[in-house]
C-alpha cells in the first residue's frame, strides 16, 4: 500500500553505484506505488528531493540535508520507511503499534503515531512472529505496543507464545468490531482487520497467560499433518503440541518424521 501523509512536492532519491543494492531500492519502492527520482550525480539533488536513499559508503558525498543509508538497516524496506518517516516530518515517533490479524493467513499492520505506515499478509503464523519481531527490531520509537486480535484462537496462542520473549507491552483486542467490509480478497481483509486492531485499545496480556494446548487441538494438528501429508504421515501428541506452542511448523514437523 501507498505512504499516508507524505509530502506532495518532496519526493525520494536514489543515489548508488552498487548495483544489487540499487535494484533492491527500487524494488521496494516500486512496490509501494511511490514517486522517486535516480540521481544521476551525488552533488547535484535537485529541490524536490526531500531525502535521498543511499550506501553507507556513499553517504557522505550526498548534497541533501536528509540522507538515509540503506544497508545500515536490516532490511531495504526497513530503510524505505525511515525515508518515508522524514518526508512526514518525523525524525523519531513517539509510538509505534504492530496489529496483528491471527488466522492462517495472519494480517500485520504498522501504525507510527495513529498512522498507517505499511501493511502485510503472511504465509503463517511463524512468518507473523518474524516480521513483528524485525519491526521491533527496526524502528525507533519512545514506546512500542504489539497488539493481537482475540480471534482464531489456536493461531492466536501460537503467535503470544512465540513473542513473550520480546519486551514490549503486548495487548489482546477484541475484534468483534474490526471485521472488514465484504468485497476485499482474503489478503485485504486480514490487512485492514490487522489496522483496525492496531488501532483499538486492548487488555494487556500477562506473559504467563498463554492456556495450554487442549486436546482437541492437538487432534486436530495431527488431522491435518494428515492431510499434508496426503495419509502418509500423522504426528505424534508431543510433537503436535510444539507445533501449538510455535516452536516448529507443521511442515517441519512433517520432515521429522
Amino acid at each position: 500500500m501507498g505512504a499516508v501523509g507524505v509530502d506532495k512536492v518532496k519526493m525520494i532519491g536514489v543515489y548508488t553505484k552498487n548495483f544489487s543494492l540499487y535494484h533492491d531500492i527500487i524494488d521496494a519502492i516500486n512496490a509501494r506505488g511511490l514517486e522517486f527520482v535516480v540521481l544521476s550525480k551525488p552533488d547535484r539533488v535537485q529541490s524536490r528531493v526531500g531525502v535521498v536513499i543511499t550506501s553507507s559508503l556513499e553517504k557522505g558525498n550526498i548534497a541533501c540535508k536528509h540522507v538515509v543509508a540503506a544497508d545500515n538497516f536490516r532490511t531495504v524496506n526497513n530503510a524505505l520507511d525511515k525515508a518515508l518517516q522524514i518526508l512526514r516530518g518525523k525524525e523519531r515517533y513517539r509510538e509505534i503499534v504492530i496489529g496483528v490479524d491471527p488466522g492462517e493467513y495472519p494480517g500485520v499492520a504498522l501504525l507510527g503515531d495513529g498512522e498507517v505506515i505499511q501493511t502485510w499478509c503472511v504465509s503463517s503464523p511463524s512468518a507473523a512472529v518474524t516480521l513483528v519481531e524485525e519491526i521491533v527490531h527496526g524502528y525507533d520509537a519512545d514506546k512500542k505496543i504489539i497488539r493481537v486480535g482475540h480471534g482464531s484462537r489456536v493461531h492466536r496462542d501460537r503467535i503470544l507464545r512465540c513473542l513473550t520473549c520480546v519486551d514490549v507491552v503486548i495487548e489482546i483486542v477484541d475484534e468483534t468490531k474490526t471485521s472488514p467490509q465484504t468485497g476485499f480478497s482474503r489478503e485485504e481483509r486480514n490487512k485492514q482487520a490487522a489496522v483496525k486492531i492496531g488501532g483499538t485499545p486492548g487488555r494487556r496480556f500477562g506473559k504467563s497467560g498463554v492456556r495450554k494446548p487442549t486436546k482437541g487441538e492437538i487432534r486436530n494438528v495431527q488431522r491435518k499433518s494428515r492431510i499434508l501429508s496426503k495419509g502418509k504421515i500423522t504426528i505424534s501428541e508431543e510433537t503436535a503440541r510444539r507445533v501449538l506452542e510455535g516452536k516448529i511448523s507443521l511442515e517441519e514437523a512433517i520432515e521429522e518424521k
